[in-house]
Protein backbone atom coordinates (compact mmCIF):
# COMPACT_ATOMS: atom_id res chain seq x y z
CA UNK A 1 0.00 0.00 0.00
CA UNK A 2 1.32 4.05 -0.15
CA UNK A 3 -0.01 7.03 -0.38
CA UNK A 4 0.61 10.57 -2.10
CA UNK A 5 -0.26 13.13 -0.06
CA UNK A 6 -1.80 16.72 -1.48
CA UNK A 7 -0.96 19.96 -0.74
CA UNK A 8 -4.35 20.85 0.88
CA UNK A 9 -3.67 18.11 3.36
CA UNK A 10 -0.45 19.43 4.26
CA UNK A 11 -1.85 22.85 4.81
CA UNK A 12 -4.69 22.35 6.75
CA UNK A 13 -2.68 19.90 8.67
CA UNK A 14 -0.25 22.72 8.99
CA UNK A 15 -2.85 26.04 9.87
CA UNK A 16 -5.14 25.55 12.77
CA UNK A 17 -7.46 27.83 11.46
CA UNK A 18 -7.76 25.87 8.21
CA UNK A 19 -11.34 25.04 7.88
CA UNK A 20 -10.31 21.87 7.12
CA UNK A 21 -7.83 21.19 10.20
CA UNK A 22 -8.95 18.48 11.95
CA UNK A 23 -9.73 16.52 9.20
CA UNK A 24 -6.24 16.88 8.01
CA UNK A 25 -4.59 16.00 11.64
CA UNK A 26 -6.92 12.60 11.47
CA UNK A 27 -6.10 11.54 8.20
CA UNK A 28 -1.62 12.53 9.08
CA UNK A 29 -2.29 10.64 12.17
CA UNK A 30 -3.44 7.60 10.30
CA UNK A 31 -0.95 8.17 7.81
CA UNK A 32 2.06 8.73 10.17
CA UNK A 33 0.23 5.02 11.63
CA UNK A 34 0.90 3.22 8.34
CA UNK A 35 -2.63 2.40 7.80
CA UNK A 36 -2.18 4.11 4.10
CA UNK A 37 1.27 2.29 3.50
CA UNK A 38 4.26 4.47 2.49
CA UNK A 39 3.34 8.38 2.23
CA UNK A 40 4.87 10.13 -0.53
CA UNK A 41 4.67 13.45 -2.39
CA UNK A 42 6.35 15.60 -4.75
CA UNK A 43 8.41 18.49 -5.08
CA UNK A 44 5.64 20.19 -7.11
CA UNK A 45 3.20 19.81 -4.20
CA UNK A 46 5.64 21.22 -1.70
CA UNK A 47 6.15 24.06 -4.33
CA UNK A 48 2.32 24.54 -4.25
CA UNK A 49 2.29 24.21 -0.19
CA UNK A 50 4.40 26.46 0.32
CA UNK A 51 3.44 29.39 -1.67
CA UNK A 52 -0.12 28.72 -0.17
CA UNK A 53 0.89 28.99 3.17
CA UNK A 54 2.90 32.45 2.58
CA UNK A 55 -0.22 33.39 0.74
CA UNK A 56 -3.25 32.66 3.15
CA UNK A 57 -0.89 33.00 6.42
CA UNK A 58 1.66 36.28 5.07
CA UNK A 59 4.07 34.62 6.81
CA UNK A 60 7.95 33.23 5.41
CA UNK A 61 7.98 31.62 9.26
CA UNK A 62 4.94 29.66 8.67
CA UNK A 63 5.96 28.56 4.49
CA UNK A 64 9.46 27.64 5.94
CA UNK A 65 8.09 25.56 8.86
CA UNK A 66 5.67 23.82 6.57
CA UNK A 67 8.74 23.05 4.06
CA UNK A 68 10.35 21.47 7.11
CA UNK A 69 7.70 19.41 7.66
CA UNK A 70 7.04 18.18 4.50
CA UNK A 71 10.96 17.44 3.79
CA UNK A 72 11.24 15.69 7.21
CA UNK A 73 14.48 18.59 8.51
CA UNK A 74 14.83 18.60 12.19
CA UNK A 75 12.45 18.64 14.23
CA UNK A 76 9.96 16.93 12.07
CA UNK A 77 10.59 12.72 11.69
CA UNK A 78 11.34 12.18 7.73
CA UNK A 79 8.37 10.39 6.40
CA UNK A 80 7.67 11.30 3.50
CA UNK A 81 8.92 10.62 0.35
CA UNK A 82 10.35 13.18 -2.08
CA UNK A 83 9.48 12.46 -5.51
CA UNK A 84 11.48 14.74 -7.71
CA UNK A 85 10.59 16.27 -11.21
CA UNK A 86 12.49 14.96 -14.13
CA UNK A 87 11.95 15.67 -17.80
CA UNK A 88 10.38 12.50 -18.13
CA UNK A 89 7.48 13.25 -15.36
CA UNK A 90 6.88 16.36 -16.13
CA UNK A 91 5.94 14.85 -19.94
CA UNK A 92 4.16 12.64 -18.68
CA UNK A 93 2.32 15.21 -16.83
CA UNK A 94 1.36 17.06 -19.98
CA UNK A 95 -0.19 13.99 -21.39
CA UNK A 96 -1.95 13.33 -18.19
CA UNK A 97 -3.02 17.21 -18.18
CA UNK A 98 -4.05 16.57 -21.99
CA UNK A 99 -5.62 12.91 -21.29
CA UNK A 100 -7.90 14.63 -18.55
CA UNK A 101 -9.05 17.78 -20.33
CA UNK A 102 -12.47 16.99 -18.75
CA UNK A 103 -11.26 17.61 -15.43
CA UNK A 104 -10.66 20.97 -13.86
CA UNK A 105 -6.72 19.60 -12.93
CA UNK A 106 -4.37 22.03 -12.78
CA UNK A 107 -0.59 20.69 -13.74
CA UNK A 108 0.19 19.86 -10.47
CA UNK A 109 -2.76 17.84 -10.07
CA UNK A 110 -1.94 15.97 -13.16
CA UNK A 111 1.71 15.49 -12.58
CA UNK A 112 0.49 14.03 -9.00
CA UNK A 113 -2.05 11.73 -10.88
CA UNK A 114 0.78 10.87 -13.80
CA UNK A 115 3.50 10.27 -10.16
CA UNK A 116 0.80 8.03 -9.22
CA UNK A 117 0.40 5.67 -12.01
CA UNK A 118 4.56 5.97 -12.91
CA UNK A 119 5.09 4.52 -9.48
CA UNK A 120 1.74 2.34 -8.71
CA UNK A 121 1.03 4.82 -5.58
CA UNK A 122 -2.82 3.33 -4.68
CA UNK A 123 -4.19 6.20 -2.85
CA UNK A 124 -4.13 9.91 -3.09
CA UNK A 125 -5.09 11.77 0.18
CA UNK A 126 -6.54 15.40 -1.08
CA UNK A 127 -9.76 17.31 -0.39
CA UNK A 128 -9.81 17.68 -4.19
CA UNK A 129 -12.30 16.60 -5.68
CA UNK A 130 -11.01 16.83 -9.35
CA UNK A 131 -8.95 13.47 -8.72
CA UNK A 132 -12.18 11.69 -8.26
CA UNK A 133 -12.77 9.18 -11.21
CA UNK A 134 -8.67 9.66 -11.76
CA UNK A 135 -7.21 8.13 -8.80
CA UNK A 136 -8.79 6.48 -5.50
CA UNK A 137 -9.18 9.40 -3.35
CA UNK A 138 -9.09 9.73 0.77
CA UNK A 139 -10.46 12.77 2.20
CA UNK A 140 -10.42 11.83 6.15
CA UNK A 141 -9.11 8.97 8.57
Amino acid sequence: MSVFIDTGVFYAHHDTDAERQNTAVGLVDAILGEEYGQPYTSDYVLDEAVTLTRARTDSVTDAETIANRIRGNDPYPQIVEMIYTTPESVSAGLETFRRYDDHDLSFTDAMSIATCEKRDIDTIASFDSDFDGIVERVDSA
